[in-house]
Order: structure tokens, then C-alpha cells, then sequence
């Protein structure tokens, strides 16, 4: 009998799986998307049949507004989503693999590069909004960018909008003079953006400008091919200029995003992202996203006290844990720190631990989340207790850990963030192989027979939830709400998505339900929560969401 209850505390191995359960293939055989940001010329090549009139629409008036505001046409679009993390959060800057997908949401960075004869040239970007009123234009002089190395102001609580694309043109340009020496002076530009992902909401649509502005001035300033993993590597270093301490998912997500595909992307030895396609079942799988409205943390303005802390946290308990175990100096991430990943693995190493199937790495789980538990005893240790155990001055802990990326905490929970991570980790592991085994055997099974596998599926994200909400504390009663409704109403599964502290919520819904679903959380969330809400407004914060394709280059002068 298969179960849908997650008992409290969550561990991955209590989670509910098929009977019989799917071959366990950690090391899935999909091959990588090719290493090129392709260059198209039709929006058939970006967006799926559903999605083409409105994005023709979309389009048009993109092309439009940007010739009756410059009264020149755009030379191309650059062009990156946001992304949806179906499972494995807060686990990448631990270097563990995690399991996003690009959304159709994107983010348009329409480009028009004046050259030098042009009467216009001015030696000036002004870069404007679709959406003027909230994000009013901007005028740069490119001689102020000579030095690929200067200095953007983050000092201010709000930042400006146009430090994302701040941000992603000096990665461009600091990038570009280190690997290429075909990179040309900044040219005067004419730039108009425009954004479908709704900001704040969990789905990194600051990634995504910092990605699709870097793309952009790339191709404003080079004539040679973008490979995706330097555009992903370059977005994630220029994205910590603000003060962010990435790990790289979101970033993975917009570049490699693969239609109708998960992506399982890993972070060793390099970056790289395995397609897993998600819709092969009867009835169809389908995720519906729905929108807390509570802002989700900003990571350039509150990383000081959520992300940068729980990076933090995360890292001084994989150099605590090495250090204790005696597993040796941990690969250092970036410069900053150990990571839990490290940790697991020269753990594994030193037991010869057999790992590659299911059994054996349940077994491996076990035991380091003992050890974790055996090392931190309480939940919460003050800053020189953590450096007491580091065998450090708390000074020195502070200006290694914590002034890069600054932290605001005086207490520290090492035990529960490393719980989490390696769980989650696991349960990734678990996710990854129940979708490939859906491009096997399922689309031979009647609903009744697939109904384990949603049940597997849905446990597993269940269980991230809980984890979420009681071992790493980055949701909030608003999104904790939004997925105990969901489930109510028909969802197999839900969980938070992105960055957490508000944001969206996930549900992994059959296709027969999806209305169902929708509908109770208009009911039960949104008509007591906002009922202000127009019908457009409540169309925009829930609905179904598919897999959408990759970052581009788009050459579209008319739809």
C-alpha cells in the first residue's frame, strides 16, 4: 500500500516510492543541450504553440515601442527566462545537483548598436522599460566603463533596476578582456527591455536581466560564438557583484533551459545540465505555480540576513564536520569556503562506501546525517562557539566568512541547514530517476497505474517542504498555506520555489485536477487573502506552468 502521508521530521528514505520502484540511475544518459546560445530568427524557435499568440502580440509591440521611442529598429533581442525549481533548494552553493526548469516567463533586453558613422553615435547607453512608470530610463556614458572593473553602488536599501543590468555588462565587459581578444570598445547602444517574469516572486528575475543584459553587451562587443556554460559562469560572478553569494542553479536554468525538460544540472567538476523530459505520463504531469504575493527575500537587499546567512551556515559546518572526521582540506568553493558536498564525498571515499544504487546511498545518508548530528548538539550557537569549534579567533571567522558576502547574525544553526542540504540532496537523486523512468514504461499505464508514480513524486516534494519549512526556516505561514490548499484540492505534491521567505509555491498536479487545484486556491488563498484581486490579476498569480526553452539570441526585426 503506498502511502501519501510524510511523517514529521521528513527524511528522504521515509518518502513513499512506486511498487515496483523505477531502476535508481544517478548518472542519467541524456546527452548535454550543445554549448552554443543559438542565434533564431522565429519565435517557433523560443515558445511553444500554446504560447505563440501571445508572445506574438508581445512581440509586436515590443518592435513597435522600440521603433517609435529610438525611431531606429532593434538589431537583436537577447532573451532569458526565469526558472521554476522543481526539487533540491538551497543546495547548489553546496555544490549538490538540483532540478530546475526554465519557465516560458522571460526576460527581453531588445538591442539596437549605433555604429560609429551614424550620425545619433553618442557614446551613450540609454536604457529603457516597457513597464516606464516603475522603472524609469537611465542614460550611461560608455566612457565610464573604460575600466571593466568599476564599481556599481549597492550601498542604497532599494536598489535601482538597473544594477541587474549593471551588473551583467560589466561581467561582459570584465570577461570579455580576460578571454577574448576580439572584444570591441563599447559601442553607443539603444536598449528597451521588457519582462513577463513577476519581480520578487521567487523566480529569479533578476537573474535573468543580469544574464540577458551580459548576453547582450556580448553581442554587442564580440563577433564570436557565446558558449552557455561561460554566459552561465559569467552571470553567476557578475549576479555576486550585488552582494549575492550564487550558487549557480538559476543561472544553469534561464542558459540550458530545455522545452518540455527538467534540467538535473550539476556544479562538478563544471557546470553541466542533463535534460529530463517531464510530460511523458497518462494523464499528463503538470506543475501549477502559485504566487504568495508576499515578496520573496531579495538576495541583493536581504541576503544579510537569509541567503548570505544560510550559505554561511552551510560552509562552516562542512569545515567543522572535514575537520572533526578527519577528511582532509575541503575543495574551496569559489574562493569562499568548503561545502557539504565535499564533505559527503570524502566521507563516502574514506569508508569505501559502494554507492550507485538506491540502497546504498540511503545507507550513506544515514550515516552523515548522524554525524551531523553527533557534531552539533543544539540548534543555535553563538558566533564564538562556531569559531571556538573552527579553532579560530571569532575576528578572524568574521573577515574570512563574513564580510565578502556580509552576514547580519549573532546566533548560528549548523545542525539543521546540514540536515537539510544532504536530505534534499537525496531526495533530488530520488526526483531525477522517477522522471526518467517516465520516458520508459508510463505512457503505457492507464491513470490507475500511474497514480504511485505521481504519489512517489508528490511525496518527495512534500517532504522537501517540510524540510524547508522546519530544518532550513525559509518559507513562511503565506506559503505554507498556499501548499497545504493545493493538496487539499487535488495536488500529489507542493512545495516553495526559489529563494523562499515569500515567493511562489510548486504543485505537481495531473492534468485531470489542474482546474481543481486552480481553483481552491483562488477560493481558499486568494478571495480571503486579496480579494481586491482583479480576474487578470488572479490569472497572472496562479496558474499551470510548462518547461520552457533556454536563453537565445533573437534576430526579429517583425513577428
Amino acid at each position: 500500500m503506498i502511502s501519501a502521508t510524510i511523517p514529521a521530521p521528513p527524511s528522504p528514505w521515509t518518502t513513499p516510492h512506486p511498487s515496483p520502484p523505477p531502476t535508481y540511475s544517478p548518472q542519467l544518459s541524456f546527452p548535454p543541450p550543445e554549448d552554443i546560445v543559438p542565434t533564431v530568427s522565429r519565435l517557433h524557435d523560443i515558445y511553444s504553440s500554446p504560447d505563440l499568440p501571445h508572445q506574438t502580440a508581445r512581440w509586436n509591440g515590443l518592435v513597435a515601442r522600440f521603433k517609435a521611442l529610438y525611431d531606429r529598429p532593434m538589431t537583436f533581442v537577447a532573451r532569458a527566462p526565469g526558472r521554476v525549481n522543481l526539487i533540491g533548494e538551497h543546495i547548489d552553493y553546496s555544490w549538490f545537483p538540483v532540478l530546475p526548469m526554465a519557465t516560458v516567463h522571460d526576460v527581453l533586453v531588445a538591442v539596437c548598436v549605433l555604429p560609429e558613422n551614424d550620425p545619433s553615435t553618442d557614446g551613450r547607453i540609454i536604457l529603457s522599460n516597457v513597464s516606464s512608470s516603475k522603472y524609469p530610463t537611465r542614460v550611461f556614458n560608455t566612457h565610464d566603463f573604460q575600466d571593466p572593473f568599476f564599481e556599481i553602488n549597492t550601498t542604497t536599501t532599494d536598489l535601482d533596476w538597473s544594477v541587474y543590468f549593471l551588473a551583467g555588462l560589466k561581467g561582459a565587459l570584465m570577461f570579455s578582456k580576460l578571454c577574448s581578444s576580439e572584444t570591441s570598445p563599447l559601442p553607443t547602444m539603444r536598449i528597451l527591455v521588457d519582462g513577463e517574469i513577476p519581480p520578487r516572486a521567487g523566480l529569479s528575475a533578476s537573474s535573468a536581466l543580469v544574464c540577458s543584459a551580459l548576453l547582450a553587451v556580448l553581442a554587442a562587443t564580440t563577433t564570436s560564438a557565446i558558449e552557455k556554460s561561460f554566459l552561465v559562469n559569467s552571470s553567476v560572478i557578475s549576479e555576486r557583484v550585488l552582494g549575492v553569494n550564487s550558487g549557480g542553479m538559476d543561472q544553469a536554468a534561464s542558459v540550458f533551459g530545455v522545452l518540455d525538460h527538467a534540467l538535473l544540472v550539476d556544479f562538478r567538476p563544471l557546470v553541466t545540465a542533463k535534460p529530463v523530459r517531464v510530460l511523458d505520463t497518462v494523464p499528463p504531469l503538470c506543475f501549477v505555480l502559485a504566487n504568495s504575493l508576499i515578496v520573496a527575500a531579495n538576495r541583493a537587499e536581504t541576503g544579510p540576513d537569509t541567503y548570505n546567512v544560510r550559505v554561511v551556515e552551510t560552509v562552516l559546518a562542512a569545515e567543522i564536520l572535514a575537520r572533526k572526521y578527519g577528511v582532509g582540506r575541503l575543495e574551496i568553493r569559489d574562493g569562499f569556503g568548503g561545502t557539504l558536498r565535499g564533505f559527503y564525498d570524502r566521507v563516502c571515499d574514506k569508508e569505501d562506501w559502494t554507492m550507485g544504487d538506491r540502497e546504498a546511498e540511503e545507507r550513506a545518508v544515514r550515516e552523515v546525517v548522524r554525524r551531523v548530528q553527533e557534531t552539533f548538539d543544539k540548534d543555535q550557537y553563538s558566533l564564538d562557539e562556531v569559531a571556538q569549534m573552527m579553532e579560530q579567533k571569532t575576528e578572524d571567522m568574521v573577515r574570512k566568512y563574513m564580510t565578502r558576502f556580509p552576514i547580519r547574525a549573532k546566533f548560528l544553526n549548523l545542525r539543521d541547514r546540514s540536515i537539510h542540504v544532504i536530505e534534499e540532496s537525496f531526495r533530488v537523486k530520488c526526483f531525477s530517476s522517477l522522471l526518467a523512468s517516465s520516458t520508459n514504461h508510463l505512457r503505457t499505464l492507464s491513470a490507475s497505474e500511474s497514480r504511485p508514480y505521481f504519489e512517489a513524486l508528490g511525496g518527495l516534494m512534500n517532504a522537501s517542504q517540510a524540510s524547508c519549512a522546519n530544518l532550513f526556516e525559509c518559507t513562511c505561514p503565506e506559503i505554507d498555506e498556499l501548499t497545504q490548499i493545493a493538496q487539499r484540492y487535488g495536488a500529489a505534491g507542493s512545495r516553495m520555489t526559489g529563494t523562499g521567505w515569500g515567493g511562489c509555491t510548486l504543485s505537481l498536479v495531473r492534468a485531470d485536477r489542474v482546474g481543481d487545484v486552480i481553483e481552491g486556491l483562488k477560493k481558499e488563498y486568494y478571495a480571503v487573502r486579496y480579494p481586491e484581486l482583479s480576474p487578470s490579476q488572479l490569472e497572472q498569480a496562479v496558474f499551470a506552468i510548462r518547461p520552457g526553452n533556454g536563453t537565445v539570441l533573437a534576430k526579429i526585426n517583425a513577428v
